[in-house]
């Protein structure tokens, strides 16, 4: 499968697919970017589970949690584990994903929720994630997210320097 790499950006510098994203305010917080290929392509840019993008998605809201870029765990960190069971467990997101840099560290995670989904959106205020990292609760336009299958097996472990493939082994 083709990498995925998400980034969140002030304007499209030239995504594979892009949606508008804002503050809970209404205020723009810019375009959240998706491109595939195996080069990062913006310096901004992190990997993520190549199955999120979806361009017939919902208008979502999405909590991006992003680890400092010094002092980044790597990918078995119990704490990375325990949020994303915690995630995982309470079963109303959308779709998770976390974001790596590099084949070693975790640089981050997303959480998706369905706009429509009260009980989804409710659940982004309680993000795992966000007990480890700054958050950032947004808005984002239908047409770039979609839904993940739950996972099967492993879902942290790391094969060949991306996130073991979730839904089969």
């Amino acid at each position: 499968m083709t990498p995925l790499w998400l980034a969140l950006v002030e304007n499209d510098p030239g995504c594979d697919l892009a949606g508008a994203v804002t503050n809970s305010d209404g205020t723009s917080a810019g375009v959240l970017c998706c491109w595939r290929g195996k080069d990062r392509p913006h310096h901004a840019a992190l990997q993520a589970d190549p199955r999120l993008p979806d361009p017939a998605g919902p208008a979502c809201v999405v909590s991006i949690a992003l680890a400092p870029a010094r002092g980044r765990p790597i990918a078995d960190d119990p704490a990375v584990v325990h949020a994303r069971r915690a995630v995982l467990r309470d079963g109303r997101p959308l779709a998770v994903s976390l974001l790596t840099d590099d084949p070693v560290t975790i640089a981050g995670a997303i959480t998706v929720a369905r706009a429509d989904r009260p009980d989804q959106v409710l659940a982004l205020r309680d993000d795992p994630f966000a007990r480890l990292w700054p958050a950032r609760v947004l808005h984002l336009a239908p047409g770039l997210l979609g839904s993940l299958i739950r996972p099967t097996g492993p879902s942290l472990e790391r094969y060949g320097g991306k996130p073991w493939p979730y839904d089969r082994f």
